[in-house]
């Protein structure tokens, strides 16, 4: 509604301190909520300047943001990790960047590294279209201590971590994230099934996605409540494996599936992209995992790709994995 999108609008300039003499490239598509709603609307709200392109081309988003003097760069993992690539990134002024906001998953330590090197602080976030779609953001001097938390709510949105029967848990236990506040979305589009499944009558919105909240009241993401599996009858969540495979030397990119088996009724599968130049077998892999994992978290198969699948807005795309 126009209501939600004023609102996540107000929400973002304020946490993000947004200002008229504010500049960014929009490069993810404008049909997509990451592109349309996360900058160019609290842009255009706040009469800053929105420099568009046809595509992402990381030479080109660098050489823009240097030619129009940028204050922000937005980004998920994937492009973040392709603009650090490419061959402009050694010698483009990025002075006037404040900082790079991440959002659709966590991003790697010598990634955020990579750029902090540069001068570019990493701000990290979570939203999705139902709600706002930017709901959390963690400051960029907590990059590194929180690492893989997605910090706060942002303003005018209360935050909960819940059971399956929908009561608050601990702290640092595991539950789905429900949400409530002015930018929540009016339903699903010719789906009332789905919109009543997903929005209770006081006004959560359930996210479907499985957070914790430490100590400290920071949010992390420890994946979608679809994407759990159970092996043996434990739960296991991919997006922990993800960051264990994550940190082996030559890996570039990795996504966690689980796939059947008719012993432990679901085991995980590894999808693996490596560096170029790179040599790294499914045993060390597997010997990695053992050391740094639960043994029923640790994937039973993995398989090297040359890349991984991709949406337009550059999340892996894991439903053509298999």
């Amino acid at each position: 509604s126009h209501r939600m999108l004023h609102w996540n609008s107000l929400n973002t300039t304020l946490r993000l301190n947004v200002q008229s003499n504010d500049a960014a490239v929009i490069f993810l598509p404008l049909f997509h909520t990451g592109g349309w709603n996360v900058l160019s609307t609290p842009f255009f709200h706040r009469g800053a300047k929105v420099i568009l392109t046809k595509k992402f081309d990381g030479d080109q988003i660098l050489s823009l943001t240097e030619r129009f003097n940028c204050t922000l760069i937005f980004g998920v993992p994937t492009t973040m990790d392709m603009m650090a690539r490419s061959q402009k990134f050694q010698t483009a002024l990025l002075n006037s960047v404040r900082y790079a906001i991440v959002g659709g998953e966590p991003m790697p330590l010598d990634l955020i590294d990579t750029w902090h090197s540069k001068g570019v602080p990493v701000r990290q976030g979570y939203g999705l279209t139902e709600f706002g779609p930017n709901v959390f953001s963690l400051n960029e001097e907590h990059a590194k201590a929180k690492q893989g938390s997605v910090g706060f709510p942002n303003f005018y949105i209360e935050a909960k971590v819940c059971d399956d029967a929908g009561q608050s848990v601990n702290a640092n236990e595991i539950g789905e994230l429900w949400l409530r506040g002015p930018s929540c979305m009016t339903g699903y589009f010719n789906n009332p099934k789905a919109t009543q499944d997903t929005l209770t009558a006081d006004g959560w919105l359930k996210t479907g996605d499985l957070v914790r909240q430490d100590s400290e009241g920071f949010f992390y993401v420890v994946g979608r409540k679809k994407e759990m599996y159970k092996s043996g009858g434990e739960n296991v969540y991919p997006a922990e494996v993800e960051r264990v495979i994550q940190k082996i030397q030559g890996v570039r990119e990795v996504a966690v599936i689980g796939i059947p088996d008719p012993k432990w009724g679901e085991v995980g599968k590894a999808f693996i992209a490596l560096e170029k130049s790179t040599e790294l077998s499914e045993e060390d892999v597997v010997n990695y995992c053992q050391q740094h994992l639960a043994k029923f978290k640790v994937p039973k198969q993995v398989q090297f790709l040359a890349s991984l699948p991709k949406t337009d807005s550059g999340k892996i795309q894991k439903t053509k994995l298999n």
